[in-house]
C-alpha cells in the first residue's frame, strides 16, 4: 500500500510540475511576442533620424544657460568681457527654443536656439555661444568661429528687426555699451514672451511719434494667418535704440529691452510682421502721461501696423 500511494504521490508532483511548466512556457512566449510587437511598432512609428533628433535635442528659456554662458566667455575671453545682445531665433509659444545637433552646429540658418553674444571693451570681435544640446548637459557651446555680423543680422529675415538687430550691433561693435540688468533681476524670455502675447493696453505711436493706445498683442496677431514664427532679442537700449530722444513724453523706458518679433503670413500669402518690445524687469513700467495716460509693460516697434 506504501508503493502505491508514493507512487500516487510522485505522480501528483510530476503533474504539478509539467503545469508549472507549462505555464513559463507561456509566459516565456507572451514576453517575447510583446517584446517583438514593441520593436516592430518603434521601428513603423519613428525613423532612426528622428529618434536622434528627439534624443539630442534641448528646449530652455533665455536665462537657463545665460549664468552658464557668462562664466563660460569670461573664462575664455578675460573678465572684462561682457552680454551684449541675446538672439532667440524660432522660439517656442513656451518661451522656449531648441537647437538639434545634427543640423543647428554645421549649419547656421537652421539654428533654432539662444545666441548669447559678448564683447571686450576695445575690441571688435564678438564671442557667441549657444546652449548645449547633449541630454543633461547644462552648458553652452561656442560658436564664434560659425558667426559675423553678416551672419548674425541675415538670421533675422524681417526687414524692421533686421534694421534692429543691424544697428544695434553697429553701435555695440564701435562702443563699449552692453546689457545692464543683472541677470538675477533679468526677466526671463517665457515671461517677456507672456507680457508681448497678453498685455492689453500697449503704448503705441504713429508715424509722427504721436502717442496712442493699441491694443494688438502677440495673440491678436496670431489669431491669423499661417507659418508663423517668433524671434526674440535682448538689447541694450542706450545708443541702439533711445526711443525717449524722440518721444519726449515717454517715461519709464528701461536701459535694456527684451524685442520679440511675430511674422506670418496672411490669407492673400503675403508675409505680415508685428514687433513688441517689452521690460526686463519686475514691475518696471513705460508710462505716456495725459491726455493718454498710459502705463504699459510693452511698447509696439512697428511701423504703421494696421489693427
Amino acid at each position: 500500500m506504501l508503493i502505491i500511494a508514493d507512487f500516487v504521490l510522485f505522480k501528483e508532483s510530476l503533474e504539478r510540475k509539467r503545469k508549472v511548466l507549462k505555464i513559463n512556457v507561456l509566459g516565456w512566449i507572451l514576453r517575447g511576442f510583446s517584446f517583438i510587437v514593441i520593436v516592430i511598432y518603434i521601428i513603423s512609428c519613428e525613423d532612426p533620424e528622428t529618434i536622434i533628433k528627439n534624443a539630442a535635442s534641448n528646449e530652455v528659456t533665455a536665462k537657463e544657460r545665460l549664468s552658464s554662458a557668462i562664466i563660460q566667455a569670461k573664462a575664455n575671453y578675460g573678465d572684462t568681457t561682457n552680454l551684449v545682445l541675446i538672439l532667440g531665433r524660432n522660439v517656442k509659444s513656451n518661451g522656449k527654443t531648441d537647437i538639434s545637433i545634427i543640423s543647428g552646429i554645421t549649419n547656421p540658418d537652421s539654428i533654432g536656439a539662444w545666441l548669447y553674444i559678448f564683447k571686450s571693451p576695445n575690441d571688435t570681435s564678438l564671442r557667441i555661444y549657444t546652449p548645449n544640446p547633449a541630454p543633461g548637459s547644462s552648458n553652452c557651446i561656442e560658436l564664434t568661429a560659425l558667426f559675423n555680423i553678416n551672419t548674425m543680422v541675415s538670421l533675422i529675415q524681417d526687414t524692421s528687426a533686421r534694421n534692429i538687430i543691424s544697428g544695434a550691433l553697429e553701435v555695440i561693435i564701435s562702443s563699449n555699451i552692453t546689457i545692464t540688468t543683472s541677470t538675477a533681476n533679468l526677466t526671463d524670455s517665457d515671461v517677456s514672451l507672456n507680457l508681448a502675447n497678453n498685455t492689453n493696453t500697449i503704448i503705441k505711436f504713429d508715424e509722427n511719434f504721436s502717442p496712442d493706445t493699441s491694443s494688438l498683442n502677440g495673440n491678436v496677431f496670431f489669431s491669423t494667418g499661417t507659418s508663423k514664427t517668433i524671434n526674440m532679442i535682448l538689447i541694450p537700449v542706450a545708443g541702439t535704440l533711445n526711443l525717449p530722444l524722440y518721444i519726449q513724453n515717454l517715461t519709464g523706458f528701461p536701459n535694456d529691452l527684451w524685442v520679440v518679433q511675430y511674422k506670418k503670413t496672411n490669407s492673400v500669402n503675403q508675409q505680415e510682421s508685428l514687433i513688441l518690445g517689452t521690460v526686463v524687469e519686475s514691475g518696471q513700467m513705460m508710462n505716456i502721461p495725459p491726455p493718454v495716460g498710459l502705463s504699459s509693460p510693452v511698447i509696439n516697434l512697428s511701423k504703421y501696423v494696421v489693427e
